[in-house]
C-alpha cells in the first residue's frame, strides 16, 4: 500500500502540467496538435487558460492547507491564527533601549522626545530619544530611552554600539551600556508555536503551556506586547508554580503586584487566563546574567567585506543568538544543569560568513551553567583579532 502524507494532498498543480494534461486530452479525441505551429491561436489559448486554471490550483491549495496549523503559512497562517485560535501575528517592532549621555562642560541643553538623534557607525543605524532630556554641564545621565527609526531587527546594537551623536551637542558624548534589540514581524513557527500553547491554555488541568501561553500573549492596557519571548516554568510540589518570564532584551521589569507594570500585566494574565484552583501561580522576572564575549577569528580575504561590516556581522548574529536562549540555559538531558555553551558561541561566530575557518572563543572560558532562573544578556562583544589571509594559507598554513 502507497504511503503518503497531508502536504501531498494540498500540492499545486503548476502551469505546465495543466497545459500537458490538456495536450494529452485533445490528443485522446485525435486532435493534431503536433500540427500547430509555435505562436499559433490554439497554443496561446491552452497557455492562457493553464495559467488561470494553475491560479485556481494554487488558491485551492492554500484554502486546504489552511485548515491545517502545521501546513499554512504566510497571510493564511495569520488568518488561522486569528479566526480558529483569536492570535494575532506580532508586527515588527523598533529597536528600543538605554544610553547614558555624559556632558563634560558643553552648554546647557533642552531636547525634547526625537530632537536627539544618535548613530552606530557600524550599522549606520540612527536613533531618536524618547523622552525630554534636560542636561547642563557636568552631567551625565543614565537610563535616556531611545528608539530606532527604522524598525525590525536590522536597528538591533550590540552593547557599546551606539557611540555617535549625528545631533551637535558639543561636549556630549553617548553611549549604550546594554544591548538595543529590535525585532521583525513575527514568523511562522514562533505563531505556530503560539498556536500550539494557545490549545494548552484551554485546558482546565493548568499545563505548562497554559502559563506559556498566558505571559507571551500579554497586553498592556493600550493593547500593545509586554515582549514576552522566553517563558521557563517551575514547580514546587506543593501547589506553588513560577513562569520565570524574559524579553529578547533580558529582563522583564517591574512588579508583579503592579498592572502598570510589565510584569504585572504578566502576572494578571496568569491568574485570569491560566491558574487553576488549589494552585498558586506567580510571574516572576528572569534573572539577567550579563556574558562578555571575546573571540578571536581566521578567516579568507574573499568576503568583500570590510572588516567593520564583519565585526557587525558577527554582533548582529551574537546578539540574536542570546536573545533566543531559553529562560535556565540549555539542558543536553533531563535532570541535567542548563548551560550556555562556549562550542555554541563559537558555532555563531564561525557561522556568520562561510570563509570563517577557525574561531576562538576566550570568554566566557567555559560552559556557563544557569540556574532556573537565569537568563543569559549580552554585555559586549570584543573581537581580539580577525585574521583574513588567502585561500592558498589557511589556519595553521
Amino acid at each position: 500500500m502507497a504511503t503518503f502524507s497531508l502536504s501531498d494532498l494540498v500540492v499545486p498543480v503548476t502551469r505546465q502540467q495543466i497545459q500537458a494534461t490538456i495536450y494529452q486530452a485533445l490528443g485522446v479525441l485525435g486532435v493534431r496538435t503536433t500540427s500547430w505551429k509555435p505562436g499559433a491561436v490554439p497554443r496561446a489559448i491552452i497557455v492562457a487558460v493553464s495559467v488561470v486554471l494553475a491560479a485556481f490550483s494554487a488558491l485551492i491549495a492554500d484554502i486546504a492547507a489552511a485548515g491545517f496549523l502545521e501546513l499554512t503559512s504566510g497571510k493564511w497562517l495569520t488568518l488561522v491564527a486569528r479566526y480558529v485560535y483569536g492570535l494575532e501575528r506580532e508586527v515588527a517592532i523598533f529597536a528600543s533601549g538605554l544610553v547614558t549621555l555624559s556632558n563634560s562642560g558643553g552648554g546647557d541643553y533642552t531636547l525634547d522626545p526625537g530632537d536627539l538623534i544618535v548613530r552606530n557607525p557600524a550599522t549606520n543605524r540612527t536613533y531618536r530619544n524618547a523622552d525630554v532630556i534636560e542636561l547642563g554641564p557636568g552631567e551625565t545621565l543614565t537610563d535616556v530611552p531611545i528608539l530606532a527609526t527604522e524598525v525590525g531587527s536590522a536597528s538591533t546594537s550590540g552593547p557599546g554600539g551606539v557611540d555617535e551623536l549625528v545631533t551637535t551637542l558639543l561636549g556630549v558624548t553617548v553611549t549604550n551600556p546594554a544591548a538595543i534589540v529590535g525585532r521583525d514581524e513575527e514568523t511562522d513557527t514562533s505563531l505556530k508555536t503560539r498556536c500550539s500553547e494557545r490549545l494548552g491554555a484551554l485546558s482546565p488541568m493548568g499545563p505548562w503551556d497554559a502559563y506559556t501561553s498566558a505571559v507571551r500573549n500579554a497586553r498592556r492596557a493600550d493593547g500593545s506586547s509586554i515582549g514576552v519571548t522566553r517563558v521557563r516554568t517551575t514547580k514546587d510540589g506543593l501547589g506553588n508554580v513560577t513562569a520565570y518570564c524574559a524579553t529578547a532584551s533580558g529582563e522583564l521589569a517591574g512588579d508583579p503586584e503592579d498592572l502598570d507594570t510589565d510584569l504585572g500585566v504578566a502576572n494578571d494574565a496568569i491568574q485570569r487566563w491560566a491558574a487553576p484552583l488549589a494552585v498558586t501561580a506567580t510571574a516572576d522576572t528572569a534573572i539577567p546574567v550579563p556574558q562578555t564575549i571575546v573571540y578571536e577569528a581566521w578567516m579568507y580575504n574573499t568576503s568583500g567585506r570590510t572588516l567593520a561590516e564583519i565585526q557587525a556581522t558577527i554582533l548582529a548574529k551574537l546578539v540574536a543568538y542570546i536573545a533566543a536562549q531559553p529562560i535556565g540555559g540549555n539542558k543536553p538531558s533531563s535532570g541535567s544543569s542548563g548551560k550556555l555553551y562556549q562550542d555554541a558561541l563559537r558555532a555563531v561566530i564561525s557561522g556568520s560568513f562561510p570563509q570563517i575557518f577557525h574561531v576562538v572563543v576566550t570568554s566566557p572560558a567555559a560552559d556557563v551553567e544557569l540556574d532556573i532562573d537565569e537568563v543569559p544578556t549580552l554585555a559586549g562583544v570584543t573581537p581580539t583579532a580577525i585574521h583574513q589571509v588567502p585561500p592558498a594559507e589557511g589556519y595553521g598554513a
